[in-house]
């Protein structure tokens, strides 16, 4: 064989290797994920169609059925946590069954092949689905007065205009008690592709969503569409600048971390992780590896909830107060990443399967990705002022990703490894404001409406409303195993007598929460406190309970009335932090149902009872929010706003576990 023969054989081998890792690592292994089984995979498209052929077999369900969701039913804790890899594995739907205007749940066996549980729920609504939510604002275009609204605004195209239907809250009306109901926006689309910045402004229909009927019709008059620019593509931008040199994370040996099915391990670190159709990213199992020790540290993470409440009293605002994950679904609203602009080049991408409202299995390309983060950043550093020698190390982080478009705006989720033992948890903003159409052109002209009492102007005719985010997480904390218990450690000022020149110093009071209502705190800068999850019967070398911190960033709180509808609905912003002993059928902190409900479900009504939290299995659910005050530099889309929190080990370790990174 000749030296040219091996050389071209080499050539061949190298490229096909080459192309093998540019395929993996830029694919969306959907199908790929289901093979390696687990406990807690989500549903492969195969189990979503088998759930609705069990449920059609039994006779509950036909063609006129609709499915707002259908989730994998998380096995008993127990079982997954004595689970290992080769074990059989009980798989159970769970599914919410809507027939007409009756709402039904459902439990699935897949492994039994058979329906173990139909009960119908009544009082509630579920979330809503795309088609109607699109649906709903269709129907309102045919409707005789609606038409008339459009003329008195000089449109008489009324395929131009767009509309949606959206929740409206509940506020106790007798029009809307007990309906399926939702309140339409409207918009212009005959001039710009960013429909967001041309609302039409002071029509609003009531339309019931179980027979698409409109109920009511509100016009306060014409107000100005906007015609200012708001389109945001290059070509729409005009000159761009120039592009900058080139920064890139190349890993020409692939990823570090290695991925089985949904489970992942980085350097010492070691999870499980899923898109749920209702909460998005779900990160389980996350364990360290300690010396020779594997150490659990979070049984479960996942958002809970996400309201939105708009600051604008108006007739056609008023009800803007969103739940956007049980109202509207952050999993199923998760969009395709773009490779290379949402996740950088070095990013492993996984696609989900969710199902659609006919019950039909859904891909979902590039629903999340995973990558390794280097960016300058220092590990831990010490330069010797004797020596003179200097000892750094780099930073490596883990990140997970996910995005989720929910109406006008888009929000990423990252879930950050650090290789010292800290748990990122973030949420960047992004997208377009909802704004307002109003009769001044800017914050100099007479404001007839009031309109910057409840905003303010980022272009003429354009108001953006005062709104919140408030983010809640739940966090199923195992400490080094269940059996914990929830420290909070208050820093107190201390008077110094005559025994020392210093007049006062700062002290630790620590209390251990035995109750509830003890843990149901607020972040305060005059009243700091270390919040921390503790295993009092697993204590370090120097006798201190092993301990994961919950590490608040910045924050905000609700500044409604206790008594107002919306904040009733969204009680969890009552406070930054609850604990609640372990139950598996405690999910999401505003209640099962958020649509439509009175308030008071979920953490505040669990809650009531003041359970025992001291030595047991607890769960920490942590409200992370913002005010947002819009500014012209928010419009016409927001650059993303990050808030975060972390889960820091505090006396978890003997000492820095980050100590063994290497210099190179």
């Amino acid at each position: 064989m000749s030296i040219r023969t091996i050389a071209a054989g080499f050539f061949v081998l190298a490229l096909i290797v080459y192309l093998v890792l540019i395929f993996l690592r830029s694919s969306s292994p959907a199908i790929a994920a289901q093979s390696s089984a687990h406990p807690l995979d989500p549903l492969s498209p195969e189990e979503l169609s088998t759930a609705v052929e069990l449920l059609a077999a039994a006779g509950h369900v036909d063609e006129e059925t609709r499915y707002p969701i259908i989730n994998l039913q998380e096995p008993p804790k127990s079982e997954v946590l004595s689970w290992e890899q080769g074990d059989p594995i009980r798989r159970t739907a769970f599914a919410v069954v809507k027939q007409g205007p009756r709402v039904f749940e459902a439990v699935v066996d897949l492994t039994g092949r058979e329906v173990t549980s139909w009960m119908e729920v009544e009082g509630v609504q579920p979330n809503l689905m795309e088609s109607e939510f699109l649906g709903g604002g269709e129907v309102i275009k045919s409707h005789p007065e609606f038409q008339e609204a459009m003329r008195r605004r000089g449109i008489t195209d009324f395929g131009s205009v767009f509309c949606v239907a959206v929740s409206p809250g509940y506020y106790g009306l007798a029009e809307e008690e007990g309906r399926r109901v939702a309140k339409t926006l409207c918009y212009d689309m005959s001039d710009a592709r960013n429909f967001w910045g041309r609302p039409i402004e002071g029509v609003t229909a009531v339309v019931d969503l179980d027979t698409f009927e409109v109920i009511k019709l509100i016009d306060t008059g014409p107000v100005p569409i906007p015609t200012a620019p708001v389109d945001i593509d290059e070509a729409a931008v005009g000159s761009v600048r120039e592009v900058p040199t080139p920064i890139s994370v190349d890993q020409p040996d692939g990823p570090s971390f290695d991925i089985s099915g949904q489970q992942v391990a980085w350097q010492k670190w070691k999870f499980h992780f899923r898109i749920d159709p209702r909460v998005g990213l779900v990160v389980s199992r996350v364990r360290y590896t300690d010396g020779d020790r594997e150490r659990s540290i979070l049984y479960q993470g996942a958002l809970s909830e996400l309201v939105v409440p708009y600051m604008d009293p108006d007739i056609g605002w008023y009800f803007r107060t969103y739940m956007d994950a049980g109202e509207f679904l952050v999993g199923i609203n998760a969009v395709p990443l773009v490779p290379g602009l949402d996740c950088p080049d070095n990013a492993v991408y996984f696609g989900a399967a969710i199902a659609d409202e006919r019950g039909n299995p859904v891909a979902k390309e590039r629903a999340s990705c995973l990558f390794e983060r280097y960016a300058g950043d220092v590990a831990w550093r010490h330069w010797d002022m004797v020596s003179g020698e200097t000892e750094v190390r780099r930073k490596r982080d883990l990140v997970l990703r996910s995005v989720s478009t929910i109406g006008n705006y888009d929000y990423t989720f990252d879930w950050t490894f650090q290789q010292d033992g800290t748990i990122r948890v973030a949420v960047g903003s992004s997208g377009m404001e909802q704004v307002k159409a109003v009769e001044g052109r800017t914050a100099n002209d007479s404001d007839r409406n009031g309109a910057t009492r409840y905003g303010r102007f980022v272009d003429e005719h354009i108001v953006a409303i005062n709104h919140d985010h408030f983010f809640n997480f739940r966090l199923d904390l195992d400490v080094d195993g269940t059996a914990n218990s929830f420290l909070r450690e208050d820093l107190v000022t201390e008077a110094i007598g005559d025994e020392s020149p210093r007049k006062s110093i700062w002290v630790i009071d620590p209390e251990i929460a035995r109750s509830e209502n003890q843990a149901k705190l607020q972040i305060s800068l005059e009243r700091p406190a270390l919040w921390r999850v503790i295993n009092p019967d697993v204590r370090g070398p120097v006798g201190y309970p092993r301990s994961y911190e919950i590490k608040p960033g910045a924050n905000a709180v609700s500044l409604l009335l206790r008594d107002d509808f919306p904040q009733r609905r969204a009680g969890f912003t009552d406070h930054h932090l609850w604990v609640t002993p372990y139950h598996a059928e405690e999910r999401y902190a505003a209640g099962d149902y958020p649509g439509q409900s009175k308030g008071g479900a979920g953490l505040p009504t669990w809650t009531s009872g003041d359970r025992a939290i001291e030595r047991t299995d607890i769960v920490v659910w942590y409200t992370l929010g913002f005010h947002h005050v819009v500014r012209a530099e928010d419009w016409p889309v927001l650059p993303t706003a990050w808030k975060s929190f972390e889960l820091r080990p505090f006396d978890f370790f003997d000492r820095n576990p980050a100590l063994d990174l290497p210099e190179r």
